[in-house]
């Protein structure tokens, strides 16, 4: 490697080509058409919604809070390897063009959220403060510059070794982000803006001082960039196997007594191994808590009866579909391989398990809709449920499992 320039070159090379290689898998699957369906479905209601505002909502500040949100999250993609705190350590002062490029790939990699989210809150803003989109593209490019800001100043933070300082700097930028975009979007005054500016440019200068003569926590840099890439893989192994995948366990002891108690017998002997991989690790049952709650706070604040069936059954599909790469799980463990078990009781025994776990989740979305509408709605919300659960385990996922279980 002649130039820390070509070693930016090739990590980002390596980088795109591993997205290629997985996304390839995960956009030609049944789950983009559910996504494109369930982000229409979406799009129509929230256009109706719109249209019942008036201009007592507070349309300014939930767009000022969810933006500020996303630029305070702002991550620096690095792209560095564990290798790289021992070799590396010794070039530190010439990488600086390196985590430039850093900055600057991750501000057009995360730019396209930030359009998206303005384009989906700008038709709210002009329902209830009126006008035109004209201010589409000033506030774009104010955001832009939020972003770099943010993204700048994230960087800075990470030359101090304390996690606790991390934490309060994304509480600060959260705020300084969501008082100055409140006040350009809302109408107020200059000078507010404009105090808050300066205050954000102070913010930048001080930790550019306080860290200059510091040097890179390269074991953070590390971990942070394990963590964002686990996620993607994590994302991947949904639709294909990835083989540098690690899952988190934890005991959870407490959902001892919601599994139950199982015969120790031959005939469950899968079932006990994938109910146990669901309840311990995070990759599987943190994933059903996510969208169980997510859909169900969907679905309660709704009040548009077909919109809360359609996104119960979106997200029983997506439990359910998100489930299935549980089959490939222990595919490396060559005791399982002792096992005098033919393969069809493995997925009988998945198939169970994810029986289970989405008419939990249709019993709790049914719950969540009689609450928010009529004990019908919740039983017609809760039928659609388990009808779907009952054709997703019996019809749509035993023939690909059979597939999954063929890449072994």
């Amino acid at each position: 490697m002649n130039t820390i320039q070509e070693l930016w070159k090739q990590r980002l090379d390596t980088y795109y080509n591993e997205l290629r290689k997985y996304l390839k898998y995960m956009l030609n699957d049944h789950l983009l058409f559910v996504l494109v369906f369930g982000m229409g479905a979406g799009l129509y209601y929230y256009s109706d919604w719109v249209k019942t505002l008036d201009p007592a909502f507070p349309a300014p500040l939930i767009m000022a809070a969810v933006l500020g949100a996303v630029l305070a999250w702002s991550p620096v993609y690095t792209f560095l390897k564990r290798a790289d705190t021992v070799f590396l350590l010794p070039l530190e002062g010439k990488m600086k063009g390196y985590f430039q490029n850093a900055i600057l790939t991750s501000f057009i990699s995360q730019s396209y959220v930030l359009i998206l989210l303005l384009a989906v809150f700008m038709p709210m803003y002009v329902q209830v403060k009126g006008g035109g989109f004209q201010s589409f593209f000033l506030w774009l490019l104010i955001l832009a510059g939020l972003k770099l800001w943010n993204l700048s100043v994230r960087f800075l933070l990470l030359k101090l070794q304390e996690r606790q300082s991390h934490y309060i700097d994304m509480g600060v930028r959260f705020a300084l982000n969501t008082l100055l975009l409140y006040f350009i979007v809302s109408g107020a005054s200059d000078i507010f803006a404009l105090i808050v500016a300066a205050v954000m440019m102070l913010y930048f200068v001080y930790f550019n001082k306080a860290v200059q003569h510091k040097s890179y926590k390269w074991e953070t840099l590390v971990d942070l960039e394990e963590k964002r890439m686990a996620a993607f893989y994590r994302l991947a192994n949904m639709f294909t196997d990835v083989p540098h995948l690690r899952g988190e366990v934890k005991r959870r002891q407490w959902m001892d007594a919601l599994i139950g108690k199982m015969t120790f017998d031959q005939t469950h002997s899968f079932s006990y191994l994938l109910k146990r991989t669901f309840v311990r690790m995070n990759e599987y049952f943190g994933l059903f808590v996510r969208l169980t709650v997510i859909a169900g706070l969907i679905i309660y604040f709704s009040d548009q009866p077909i919109l809360q069936v359609i996104i119960a059954l979106l997200f029983i599909y997506l439990t359910g579909f998100q489930l299935m790469p549980m089959i490939r799980r222990h595919q490396t463990k060559i005791w399982l391989k002792l096992y005098p078990l033919p393969a069809e009781q493995k997925r009988a025994a998945l198939l169970n398990l994810i029986l289970q776990v989405l008419v939990i989740q249709a019993v709790i979305f049914g719950i969540a809709s009689a609450i928010s509408h009529s004990l019908l709605q919740g039983v017609i919300v809760l039928g659609a449920g388990l009808l779907l659960a009952l054709l997703f385990v019996k019809m749509y996922a035993p023939p690909r499992l059979k597939k999954l279980e063929q890449r072994l």
